[in-house]
């Protein structure tokens, strides 16, 4: 054999339970430049707090902080995750969402209890607020979040307008569209509620539990559909070669 490259196919390794001598923080797994960093920092200039003082009351265990939660609903609706079980669900498991909690993973029974009481009224505000503000710097376009399909009619497809004006004007046709998008979000939410319950989703395990057996059996069933796959083509080579 010459000195060719080798017909032995080679994989990069592959290890689940590799240790880091110093693990990467959910910080160092963000781009600098992305999004959330700026849902973030908007939100804390918009003095959430000064919103919702009306709304809470104090007394009774510690909550999650009201700022943390409205991060987690404003990204969620700009990312399409809308509704409660897909909010915790990103929390638990997206590192966008768990950098923007903390590390804390509130339910979804505690994101509709504060969704329902404090953020209704307040939400659209802050949602239309940050959308067009991050629309004017281009980390987002403004249609896709125009629940009828509108287009905005510019050479680059995106709405184009200058930044600072853009904010502080009332733009009722254009605030409007996004309140609606925030309308629909909620529907959505309502929507789970009806459908679910009291029930989580089902990827965190119903009543059955997966014993190991359960697992080898099913392993073992795909195995056994998978050869004959194997052998359904390899017939069907052979039949390929003696028709030529």
């Amino acid at each position: 054999m010459g000195k060719g490259k080798s017909d032995k196919i080679r994989y990069k390794p592959y290890e689940q339970n590799q240790l880091y001598l110093i693990p990467p923080s959910v910080d160092e797994l963000i781009p600098q430049d992305h999004l959330v960093r700026l849902v973030n920092e908007i939100i804390d200039e918009m003095g959430i707090e000064r919103l919702l003082r009306k709304y809470l009351v104090g007394g009774g265990a510690s909550r999650y902080h009201p700022v943390m939660m409205t991060k987690l609903f404003v990204y969620g609706y700009m990312t399409k995750v809308c509704s409660s079980r897909m909010l915790a669900k990103a929390a638990r498991e997206n590192v966008m969402f768990m950098w923007l909690s903390g590390g804390q993973k509130p339910d979804f029974r505690t994101l509709n209890d504060f969704r329902g009481k404090l953020l209704k009224g307040v939400m659209e505000e802050v949602f239309v607020t940050a959308v067009k503000i991050l629309a004017a710097k281009g980390y987002v376009r403004l249609e896709n979040y125009f629940v009828d399909g509108t287009k905005i009619e510019s050479a680059s497809g995106r709405y184009t307008f200058v930044w600072k004006k853009s904010v502080e004007k009332y733009d009722k046709k254009l605030d409007e569209k996004l309140r609606a998008y925030v309308r629909l979000a909620e529907q959505v939410w309502e929507d789970e509620e009806k459908e679910y319950g009291e029930r989580d989703l089902e990827e965190l395990g119903g009543k059955e539990r997966f014993t190991s057996g359960d697992v080898k059996k099913l392993a073992g069933i795909l195995k056994e559909r998978l050869e004959n796959l194997n052998d359904e083509e390899d017939k069907k080579s052979e039949n390929r070669a003696k028709r030529d």
